[in-house]
């Protein structure tokens, strides 16, 4: 009995995404931040797909990439996407197809060179009044957190979780240091911004809960009250965060 209600309250809280609170972290800050247009109208393009992605919390098609053909699977299982197999470092479209090109939590597993080559390519496929959004866990706060991270997780579970070992592998990006390049390759063409996403504290609670669910000790009843509380932990981005953020917007006429 107590399995089949855990099993159905895991199906509650991870039947929009929300159930796992850092994709809902990552997105919908990014969202409310966009200029209101009606999604579904938009050429979309997310740049690193995963099975809880930008096509998830606007309930549009979206092009998703990955060099990764199980990622695109993934995507595709839960969304409505269009998946190609490319390289961030290669996009294969045209110069200004896309009204938006979002980017989230992807930087951090390629190499420091291929990140520079990464903006270059984003800022080309964009449309020349598109927005873009790219994100990335960064600075030596968040490299520490995730350390906790994947102590806690070694010392509960034995093993290691892979994402967070290609963070240790390519070093964590620097947030100044990308805006400062993809201000370099924008020119006059596009204002680039830098901002927080997620408050440092709540993304490393979060996990610390989460960590219980992945070798099945825990807790459903958690994972459906940190869904019931990502309205709330998706506006927090105070103190240090865990992300940076970077906007790509069109520069107004005069500026």
């Amino acid at each position: 009995m107590f399995r089949e209600l855990s099993r159905r309250l895991r199906q509650y809280a991870e039947k929009d995404g929300r159930g796992y609170p850092d994709w809902a972290l990552r997105y919908l800050p990014v969202l409310r931040r966009f200029p209101h247009r009606p999604w579904k109208a938009q050429c979309l393009l997310e740049v690193g797909a995963n099975e809880n992605g930008l096509a998830r919390f606007t309930g549009a098609q979206v092009i998703a990439i990955d060099i990764a053909a199980e990622h695109l699977k993934a995507a595709r299982d839960t969304q409505k996407v269009l998946p190609v197999v490319a390289d961030i470092g290669a996009l294969p479209f045209a110069e200004g197809t896309f009204d938006a090109v979002v980017c989230m939590d992807t930087y951090e597993h390629i190499a420091r060179p291929h990140r520079e080559t990464a903006n270059g390519e984003i800022l080309r496929v964009l449309k020349p009044d598109g927005v873009g959004a790219i994100g990335f866990p960064s600075g030596a706060a968040s490299c520490e957190a995730e350390t906790r991270i994947r102590t806690a997780y070694h010392d509960l579970c034995g093993g290691t979780i892979r994402w967070l070992e290609e963070h240790v592998d390519q070093g964590l990006p620097d947030g100044a240091e990308v805006a400062e390049d993809l201000r370099a390759k924008a020119g006059e063409a596009y204002e680039i911004t830098r901002s927080g996403n997620a408050s440092l504290w709540a993304w490393e609670g979060m996990w610390r809960i989460l960590m219980c669910n992945w070798p099945g000790r825990g807790n459903a009843i958690a994972q459906v009250l940190l869904r019931w509380s990502v309205p709330v932990l998706s506006r927090l981005h105070f103190g240090t965060c865990y992300r940076a953020l970077l906007w790509i917007r069109p520069r107004r006429r005069g500026q």
